[in-house]
């Protein structure tokens, strides 16, 4: 096993671009911390691991892909790249770690894939520009909503349960899509979104939903679900 060690690239404001070698699988805490002059990364497939702060504060970073051979993605991994406008997390990643992407003021879309399990408290913090969410991922946490921004929410096949105010106070979210094996919708789970319009929800059973999950937003919008019949929306 080959790892890009910890600090390994600590402070390197001068370092623009990073291909890392295909026998290295794991990148160490702070390897790139506050490298503000790097624009690219390429991380290859046979990195499973991508370490606390990794690329934390690397202001210019405007693109990276992560490859389908990581799993998890330390705490505050990314955070302060103000410069990533969009983040494609794979299926493979289960893990996102406590402020992974925080402050990534730039990030306009986001999609997460169908294998993650935990998403850190505050992983999207401060990331008020995020208008397209996506995510597949068993269980939504109340901890995930990025209030100011999310215009357009897509749940798909993988989510099972949505939590207790997981989007509470989304007030510029106008359209959600919820996949079809949804099984729970917890209290005020898309309470007070004052601009929604269209609720989707291809649930093959009717989802367990809580009195409270539409709370002052169901009266405002369409509902196209033909498996709600409780009056909740």
């Amino acid at each position: 096993m080959i790892s890009i060690g910890d600090y390994a690239f600590f402070h390197c404001s001068g370092l623009t671009s990073v291909t890392i070698g295909n026998s290295v699988t794991s990148i160490g805490s702070d390897a790139f911390y506050d490298c503000s002059g790097l624009t690219s990364v390429t991380i290859p497939n046979s990195v499973t691991s991508i370490g606390s702060s990794a690329f934390a504060n690397c202001s210019g970073l405007t693109s990276v892909t992560i490859p389908n051979s990581v799993t998890s993605i330390g705490n505050s991994a990314f955070s302060g790249c103000s410069g990533l406008t969009s983040i494609d997390i794979p299926n493979s990643v289960t893990s996102i770690g406590r402020h992974a992407f925080e402050y990534c003021s730039g990030l306009t879309s986001v999609t997460i894939g169908n294998s993650v399990t935990y998403i850190g408290y505050g992983a999207f913090e401060g990331c008020n520009m995020i208008k397209i969410l996506s995510l597949n991922c068993a269980t939504i946490g109340k901890w995930f909503s990025v209030k100011s921004s999310i215009e357009e929410l897509t749940l798909g096949d993988g989510v099972i349960t949505i939590d207790n105010q997981a989007f509470q106070s989304c007030t510029n979210l106008a359209t959600i899509e919820i996949g079809k094996n949804v099984t729970t919708i917890g209290e005020r789970a898309f309470a007070n979104i004052d601009k929604l319009t269209d609720v989707f929800c291809y649930a093959e059973e009717v989802p367990n939903t809580d009195r409270t999950a539409f709370e002052n937003s169901y009266r405002l919008c369409n509902t196209a679900c033909s498996v709600w019949s409780n009056g909740y929306v």
